[in-house]
This record gives C-alpha cells, sequence and structure tokens, in this order.
C-alpha cells in the first residue's frame, strides 16, 4: 500500500506540473473517494480531470472520465432535489442544465471521432434515465460484458440512508480506496461489503470490515480475479444509478 501511496504522490507532483497525462490518471484515482464539505457533494477529481482536458483537447479518455463525472453529479445533485423540498430546486437544476450540457459535448465528441465506443454511450444513456428520459444502460443482448469489483455502505442519519459505492477494476485501487473511506468517516452503520461481478453475475461478496472498523486487514482478504474484460474507466456499472468510482445515493 505504500509503493501505490507513492505512486499517488508522484502523479499529483506530476500534475501540478502540467502534465495532462498524469492529471488525467490523478483525477481518475480521487474520482475513487468520497469527499464531503459542509455536507455538499465535492468532488476532487474534477479539477485535475478538467487540467487533463485543457492539456489533452483531443484525448477521448479524458474527455470520457470528465464526462462520467459531470453524469454522476448530475444525479447526485438530482437525489437532493427529490428528497430535500427545503433545497434550492431552481438553482439546482440550472446548474444540473450546464452539466448535462457540458458532458453531452465531452462524450458527444468522443462518439463523433468513434461511434462505437461504449463508455460515451453508456454515459449518455446514464444521463438520459436521470431526467426519465431513457432507460439505464444495459447491454444490448441483457449480458453486461464487463467484470468489476463493487464496494457498498449504508451511512444512517436518523431515518434517513446514504448509500455509498465504489466501482472499480484493480485490486491495489480498491485497497487504496477503502482505506481512505474508513480514514475519513467516523460512523460506518454497516460496514463495507464488497461484491465482485464477471459479465454481470457475481462471483463474489466479502465483508471487508463490520461496524465502526478503522482498518481492514487485508491479508485476511481474498479479492477474486477478474478474469474476463474489465470495466472500462468511466463505464456505469448495471446496478441503479451506480456510476463508476464513487457514488452515493440517498433513500
Amino acid at each position: 500500500m505504500m509503493i501505490f501511496s507513492e505512486r499517488v504522490d508522484a502523479l499529483r507532483v506530476a500534475a501540478q506540473a502540467g502534465d495532462g497525462e498524469a492529471a488525467r490518471e490523478y483525477g481518475r484515482l480521487l474520482t475513487l473517494l468520497p469527499e464531503a464539505a459542509e455536507n455538499e457533494p465535492v468532488w476532487a477529481g474534477e479539477p485535475w480531470l478538467r487540467a487533463a482536458v485543457a492539456a489533452l483537447p483531443d484525448d477521448a479518455l479524458a474527455r470520457t472520465l470528465l464526462g462520467s463525472l459531470l453524469v454522476t453529479q448530475v444525479a447526485a445533485w438530482q437525489n437532493i432535489i427529490d428528497l430535500d423540498h427545503n433545497a434550492d430546486g431552481e438553482e439546482i437544476e440550472a446548474a444540473n442544465t450546464r452539466r448535462r450540457e457540458e458532458a453531452e459535448e465531452l462524450l458527444g465528441g468522443v462518439l463523433r471521432a468513434d461511434p462505437e465506443a461504449p463508455t460515451p454511450k453508456a454515459c449518455l444513456a446514464a444521463l438520459a434515465e436521470v431526467f426519465d428520459e431513457g432507460a439505464y444502460p444495459e447491454s444490448e443482448d441483457g449480458a453486461f460484458p464487463y467484470d468489476y469489483h463493487h464496494v457498498q455502505t449504508d451511512l444512517w442519519s436518523g431515518s434517513v440512508c446514504t448509500t455509498l459505492q465504489l466501482v472499480v477494476t484493480d485490486p491495489e485501487e480498491l485497497r487504496w480506496a477503502c482505506d481512505q473511506w474508513l480514514a475519513n468517516y467516523e460512523d460506518w452503520t454497516d460496514g463495507l461489503t464488497l461484491t465482485s461481478y464477471s459479465r454481470g453475475k457475481e462471483i463474489g461478496n466479502v465483508t471487508l470490515s463490520e461496524g465502526s472498523a478503522k482498518a481492514i486487514d487485508w491479508d485476511a482478504v481474498t479479492i477474486p480475479p477478474l478474469a474476463g474484460t474489465p470495466l472500462p474507466p468511466g463505464h456505469p456499472a448495471p446496478h441503479w444509478r451506480t456510476y463508476y468510482g464513487f457514488s452515493a445515493e440517498v433513500g
């Protein structure tokens, strides 16, 4: 884990120096982490992904990652509007319109260059679903074509439950992100649960931590290998409103 953390630090230094590819990778890794300020959703990876797009305007991955993150943001803010009648709905909706337009421009640009690119297509389908204008993305034959790990926990505040989710493919990134989660949240009501999937079928399920545990004994955890095609960065998972990296749903 120390080696991985050193890699993250090196990416940050390179990104700060103006390296577009480092900014893209550092921003992607930050999308795996939950960040919150005064109970408002904040996405730490966004400025780095924007820097990557600015430095590499024709880079399909940078554009896809930023577009995917904007889709996640739109869904999160729409969730707030639906649940909190005291929220400034008009202001949030106006901001979401801007996010949607930018996401469509970013993802649409990738599709104009590569009309068959699956991840931009799936992100745009997920975006349409948020506004009840389409179905959540599924493969044409009904079988999800990718493998991935899905970590989930529930945080309770009175009768309100916030489901936190992580979608990732690399075991080292999974360990790093989960350790960050535990280090930054004081109370975990149900702990962390890891479920691994291959082409839409569950291939493993394990409890990573229980209750208010502050650390995971990774030596005691077996993360199933993903034998199939890994989920592409930015691609939504086939669970309802579950996006690449970190996402939250309040219910």
